[in-house]
């Protein structure tokens, strides 16, 4: 177990090595002008080598909290964002308005961790294969997968907007980080025990393997929507619809509810409540004055 000091301090170093590479990234798509693929671009594979040492220490980090913890410190990369963009984008304005929302957005982050579940047990292999086996996680699981196929149907059919790309993202990060949260379970697991063969099993091979596909397969979407809409505003929602799946999911698979008293519940979802109030009033404020047509 990680005290809630360490844990916010981990999250902001790691958030601040996740702002990085994604502005970067963007700031590479920005200034291509002769039409070449983003992994053909040196800057953008710059971005995507500070994004990969970032998501190493997200592996380890991940494994020594609770997720219901991990998702909100999620938001925490909104102040990064308010300060790395407009630094690397020229065109994007930080407003009054966004600094405000940041700083309700921080204050619901904080209410929320202070009140989320403060220990995670160990998993073993067994205690994996019994969590997703619950009903209620595979019936999150098929409601997730379909609201996915539906945003790409829709996109597919008509145009992909903004809120496209930012809820799919969004699911696929809450996604990765349950497979993220399994592997690494299960990998500190078999070190601390030296329960190794566990390792051999097709289990944790295959979230290992998921983790990987939907992380970067997030990162494509996250990256296209960058492309096409500016940091200011993407961010911010993909934050909000991370938030709403990464915990979400991580209370029924992980079943983190349990250790959470009635009051302890209660101020989580005001917690949660503020730093969506935060997003919102990011949203709208960029919404009115920036890219009214976009989030329509």
């Amino acid at each position: 177990m990680m005290t809630v000091a360490l844990v916010v301090v981990c999250s902001l170093t790691l958030s601040l090595g996740a702002a990085v590479g994604v502005n970067v990234q963007k700031l590479s798509m920005n200034r291509e002008e002769n039409g070449r693929k983003p992994f053909m671009q040196p800057l953008w594979l710059m971005g995507m080598a500070v994004i990969v040492v970032d998501a190493i220490g997200d592996f380890v980090f991940i494994g020594l909290a609770p997720q219901s913890m991990l998702a909100p410190l999620g938001s925490l990369s909104l102040g990064w964002n308010v300060i790395l963009a407009p630094i690397f984008h020229r065109d994007e304005k930080v407003t009054k308005t966004t600094v405000i929302a940041t700083a309700v957005i921080y204050v619901g982050t904080i209410i929320s961790i202070l009140y989320a579940a403060t220990s995670t047990p160990s998993y073993n292999l067994e205690r994996i294969k019994e969590l997703a086996g619950n009903p209620y996680f595979i019936n999150y699981l098929m409601f997730t997968l379909a609201a996915q196929g539906t945003l790409i149907l829709h996109g597919n059919r008509k145009v992909y907007s903004m809120l496209h790309y930012t809820a799919l993202a969004g699911s696929l990060g809450g996604e990765t980080l349950i497979f993220a949260k399994s592997s690494s379970e299960l990998v500190q697991n078999a070190i601390m025990k030296g329960e190794f063969d566990e390792l051999r099993n097709i289990i944790p091979i295959m979230a290992i393997i998921m983790t990987i596909v939907t992380a970067l397969t997030q990162l494509h979407v996250l990256n296209t929507g960058l492309a096409k809409f500016e940091a200011l505003v993407v961010i911010p929602v993909y934050q909000s619809f991370y938030n709403a799946f990464a915990i979400t999911g991580g209370l029924i698979f992980f079943q983190e509810y349990r250790a959470m008293s009635k009051k302890d519940t209660t101020m989580y979802s005001i917690g949660l409540m503020i730093t969506l109030v935060g997003v919102n009033m990011l949203v709208q404020q960029r919404r009115k004055s920036v890219l009214p047509s976009h989030v329509e």
